[in-house]
């Protein structure tokens, strides 16, 4: 009886996941900013929509910042909420023909999906992980990932396989990237009486 060796299978022509990856970044990076604060502090946002930034309140700890887009461009953002219980903050901004992040529930995220998180962090402006939900967020208002984040990445989107933001950076908590859900967010800007429709 003969055997024969196992060998990996040839690449197949489909999409491989590096790539699928890396063509979501690119569209990430658009609707991800730099927001730069009093003191020479350092963080990301993402425009939830046009005319608004929502990063954590970590982040925005003064009342003015310099938003900087994905293209180099930058404009003055003015803080109008702030929550530090919940980890999240808005800014406005004036500016027009911006990209706008794609919202997506996180109480539909499955344990194992792919999640990407973009940021800007210390090292390079851009940044992206890669990982996938350590669990099911359900209706708790954070979500845990295997994924890496560095400091300057709070803030930016995490995001599902599709480029749908499902949440916001926010912290390392015992090796698990987490972020704050985009359902929290949802609440926090209906709470502060920010219209999601401005």
């Amino acid at each position: 009886m003969t055997t024969t060796a196992v060998v990996n299978p040839e690449a197949s022509s489909g999409i491989s996941i590096g790539y699928s990856v890396g063509s979501i970044s690119e569209w990430l990076r658009r609707v991800t900013v730099c927001i730069h604060g009093p003191r020479g502090t350092r963080g990301s946002g993402v425009i939830w929509q046009d005319g608004l930034i929502v990063t954590n309140a970590h982040v925005a700890v003064g009342k003015m910042h310099t938003v900087e887009f994905f293209d180099g461009r930058k404009a003055q953002g003015r803080l109008v909420a702030r929550d530090p219980s919940v980890d999240l903050a808005a800014i406005a901004i004036e500016a027009a023909g911006l990209a706008v992040a794609s919202i997506r529930s996180a109480r539909e995220l499955r344990a194992g999906e792919v999640v990407i998180a973009v940021g800007n962090p210390w090292d390079g402006e851009g940044a992206v992980s890669a990982g996938i939900v350590h669990r099911a967020a359900g209706t708790q208002p954070v979500i845990f990932a295997d994924i890496r984040l560095a400091p300057g990445n709070s803030g930016g989107p995490l995001a599902d396989a599709r480029g749908n933001v499902v949440g916001v950076n926010s912290a390392i908590f015992q090796g698990l990237g987490c972020a704050v859900t985009s359902d929290a967010v949802k609440e926090f800007l209906k709470g502060a009486g920010v219209s999601e429709a401005a």
